[in-house]
């Protein structure tokens, strides 16, 4: 088996980890989303949620486990987060989230994704900003 079969298998697997953690504790009324034509499963959290997935130590454990090269941010429009010239976020996952959610109405959606499906280019895990 690659190494990058082991690494892929790893991260899947800890996303799913992490995805059940959510569902079953911090995010129990999150919203789950499955999305077979993108390849990816999720959650749409609220705002309670979203504070709550914040403060926890989950951003930074899927940080040290899945590299940021298969890690995907979509900020939202009017986010006081900045991407450098080469595309990688200025701030941590965790600071996105807290972001959303120190707006009114402000989530995330958070995706497990298939890296091998052709809708997300090697991404493993996605995080999307929303606020109103």
């Amino acid at each position: 088996m690659k190494i990058r079969t082991v690494a892929t298998a790893g991260a899947v697997t800890a996303g799913i980890a992490v995805i059940g953690v959510l569902g079953g504790g911090l995010a129990s009324a999150a919203t789950p989303t499955v999305e077979p034509d993108q390849g990816r499963i999720g959650l749409s959290l609220s705002n309670a949620e979203t504070a709550a997935l914040a403060a926890s130590p989950i951003p930074d454990a899927v940080a040290n486990i899945v590299p940021g090269s298969q890690r995907w941010v979509e900020l939202e429009q009017g986010s006081a987060l900045t991407g450098t010239a080469d595309g990688w976020l200025n701030g941590s996952e965790a600071d996105v989230i807290g972001e959303a959610a120190s707006h009114p109405g402000g989530y995330v959606n958070v995706y497990l994704s298939d890296p091998n499906h052709p809708a997300n280019a090697g991404f493993i895990v996605q995080t999307y900003q929303h606020w109103n």
